[in-house]
């Protein structure tokens, strides 16, 4: 009877773990497995840095090669992200083209996946493997048929290229805010700076120290020229006429008022002011300091509005791009299912997993005798 239930259940093992799994392997991989097709791209992530760079308008820098590594990652990271999923389903029914009735019940998508089945299955439908010398990525995906899955693959290089480039568009931004702000506070300093030269030339009823030096100089000049003429007239007449005469005193008058008024002049080139008004040797040191602060602030500006004209352009240029050197694969025949090879290994494993329990009924009868 032992012999007999021992025969029984290797039978119903062998039956169980190897001839009806093989058997059902044979029918879904020869009669049911929906033809899967595959698209293939090989690419680069490169930097528009070293075109930039020789650009009036661009640094003088490279980017470095840790940031093109670090894009290659960002990128293979986003495309078994839950974005990947996001970004697709706002462009196509992703499960309308992986859970259609007439793919087959084991590799079609279910109708109530959620999001994080969706993300699983996908992440056995797309595989993506990076050259560590050379940077290159070979990308794969597969799909129902052949334009499917060409199309799917020119939507994922155009997906990453957006997302990579994305990266950069916030950190553009803070600094497009900040040298925006750094040009107001710039003009607003050139603009009170202004404001006060031009106040301090109402103040002080000087233009420009330079011109009114001249002024007074050919003024005071004039000046000296008619006082000595006069000293020469009242010299020659006093010998001819006596002191006190009228004609002596109306020049002396002349005289004493002429050089009252040089002496007012020579007060406002240098010197203390009796009225108080200042000279124009300490107006000189005022719009001396007026003008080099003004010229500073120009300066300063200036500078602002260069480095603001940069970041406007390089900001608005596209920074990343993947750069597809070979365009994606249409597919003349499915790469899947490899029926001989899914066959084999699934003889092998059926043989190991039967071989397995047979010899394990064997083990408990032979304890059992």
């Amino acid at each position: 009877m032992r012999d007999r239930v021992f025969s029984a259940l290797l039978a119903v093992v062998v039956g169980a773990t190897f001839v009806l799994p093989m058997i059902g392997s044979i029918v879904y991989y020869a009669f049911i497995a929906s033809p899967r097709y595959a698209s293939e791209v090989r690419f680069v992530v490169r930097s528009s840095a070293p075109l930039l760079s020789r650009d009036r308008y661009a640094s003088s820098t490279v980017e470095p090669k840790e940031k093109i590594v670090q894009d290659t990652a960002v990128l293979l990271n986003y495309l078994e992200s839950p974005a990947i999923i996001r970004d697709l389903q706002s462009n196509l029914d992703l499960r309308q083209l992986y859970s259609r009735g007439e793919i087959d019940f084991i590799s079609r998508l279910g109708a109530k996946a959620t999001q994080y089945d969706v993300l699983e299955y996908w992440k056995n439908k797309f595989s993506a493997t990076v050259n560590p010398k050379s940077g290159i990525v070979e990308l794969e995906v597969i799909a129902f048929s052949a334009q499917e899955a060409h199309d799917l693959l020119k939507l994922l290089l155009q997906l990453s290229e957006k997302q990579v480039n994305k990266l950069s568009s916030g950190m553009w931004n803070d600094l497009l805010a900040s040298t925006q702000k750094d040009v107001d506070a710039a003009t607003k300093e050139v603009g009170d700076l202004r404001a006060l030269f031009r106040d301090t030339q109402n103040q002080t009823g000087v233009f420009d120290v330079e011109l009114s030096a001249e002024s007074i100089i050919s003024v005071l000049t004039t000046m000296e020229s008619n006082i000595a003429d006069l000293r020469s007239r009242r010299q020659a007449l006093s010998q001819s006429v006596e002191a006190g005469s009228p004609q002596l005193l109306d020049i002396e008058r002349r005289i004493a008022s002429l050089e009252e008024q040089a002496t007012r002049l020579r007060e406002k080139t240098a010197g203390s002011s009796q009225e108080g008004t200042g000279n124009l040797a300490e107006y000189s040191g005022v719009f001396d300091k007026l003008k080099l602060n003004l010229k500073m602030a120009e300066r300063k500006l200036e500078s602002a509005i260069g480095d603001l004209e940069k970041i406007k352009l390089v900001s608005a240029l596209q920074l990343v791009y993947v750069d597809n050197f070979t365009e994606p694969t249409l597919p003349d025949d499915s790469k899947y299912p490899r029926t001989l090879l899914a066959l084999i290994l699934c003889l092998l494993a059926f043989s190991g997993v039967c071989g397995t329990t047979c010899l394990l009924l064997l083990f408990v009868r032979k304890k059992l005798d």
